[in-house]
């Protein structure tokens, strides 16, 4: 077995068995001193108060020292040390300690100890206080992983929980917009007509967005599994559920092309790509795809996209594609989530985004799954 195979709690404990073994001393302990209180989170000890979970008063311990100087304090019998009066010697019993603070973002979490009732004969040197020190450094590296993982499972649930208030609390009341807007659009002409025509247009849009935000909100940016998916099918099929106007589209793919990709996410890069061409290049913009099987692209003839608009989409700049709405930032998120490469030229004849290496390693997860 070897040290990825372990949990983060086997980790640390054989963090303290090596440190306890290196040392020759009986006891490792990790420890958090928060609050004024002393609370073994590891150790080798079975049995106690500094056995694992027991709490006790810090300022009966030698790891005080430790926390109010933030430096690692070592001697190999407290009797022949500046400590040789310390009420911790009484309290606690043991004559020889090293102990090193363990920070995590930047703040005091607690202490790793190793320690011993019987004296040492050979004295704590400075390469054994920097050996825990370095050891304390990797524990704190360790619980601060831990806790940047609890916190990202924490922003994964309400993500979820957001998603589900849209889902639920938008769509619905939306969904019955939609449908009074269409039976109002059959019992009216006119100019009436026209403003229903943009308030059904305003609808369907929205309908688009929040759809998006579920999508960025649930799925966020890494790609698992992929399939090989038919390029001609996917870009027609994107094509028939984007509001298009008088816009047309033209198909120029090789025959049999097909592209090793999460089809649903590959049919909303389209989709978005494709509303992008006609919301900037007019209603009556001409739409080109072209592809093979080392990548694809998307033209328009319109009047072309603003320069800083190009600049965010290339270099990944994920702040200001915001600003230019969450279609972008879908395209974006598709393309860099199947590590594929994004390039965007655009001028006064049009605008041609051009993704590359659709096929060109194979997914992780596959490679895996072929051991």
């Amino acid at each position: 077995m070897t040290a990825t195979d372990l949990s983060a709690e086997e980790r640390i404990r054989k963090a303290i068995d090596v440190g306890q073994e290196h040392l020759g001393v009986d006891n490792g302990v990790l420890s958090y001193t928060g609050d004024g209180r002393y609370e073994v989170v590891e150790t080798n000890i079975q049995s106690g108060p500094y056995a694992q979970g027991g709490v006790v008063d810090l300022d009966g311990t030698w790891c005080r020292h430790v926390v109010e100087s933030s430096e690692t304090v070592g001697f190999a019998d407290a009797r022949d040390s500046e400590y040789r009066d310390d009420d911790a010697l009484g309290i606690t019993g043991l004559h020889c300690y090293v102990g090193a603070v363990i920070d995590i973002d930047g703040e005091t979490y607690g202490t790793l100890c190793f320690s011993d009732e019987e004296p040492r004969d050979d004295p704590i040197t400075d390469a054994e206080r920097d050996f825990v020190s370095v050891l304390a450094e990797w524990v704190g590296s360790e619980l601060e992983r831990q806790k940047h993982y609890a916190e990202l499972r924490e922003q994964n649930e309400r993500l979820d929980e957001f998603a589900g208030i849209v889902a639920h609390d938008l769509r619905n009341p939306l969904s019955g917009a939609i449908g009074f807007t269409e039976l109002a659009q059959e019992h009216v002409g006119g100019q009436a007509a026209d403003f229903l025509d943009r308030v059904q247009g305003a609808l369907g849009r929205m309908e688009s967005m929040i759809a998006e935000c579920l999508m960025l909100a649930k799925e966020g940016t890494d790609v698992g599994e992929r399939t090989q998916v038919d390029l001609d099918g996917v870009v027609r099929d994107a094509w028939d559920t984007v509001r298009t106007r008088n816009a047309t589209l033209s198909v120029e793919v090789a025959a049999g092309t097909t592209v090793l990709a999460d089809e649903a996410r590959l049919r909303r890069l389209f989709e978005n790509l494709f509303r992008n061409c006609v919301e900037h290049g007019g209603p009556d913009v001409a739409v080109t795809v072209t592809g093979d099987a080392h990548g694809f692209a998307v033209s328009d003839d319109g009047p072309g996209l603003p320069a800083d608009v190009e600049h965010a989409l290339t270099a990944a700049d994920t702040e200001n594609i915001k600003s230019f709405g969450l279609g972008l930032l879908v395209v974006q998120r598709v393309i860099s989530g199947h590590g594929w490469d994004l390039a965007v030229d655009t001028g006064d004849e049009g605008t041609r985004f051009a993704v590359s290496d659709v096929n060109a390693a194979e997914p992780v997860h596959e490679a895996l799954a072929g051991d």
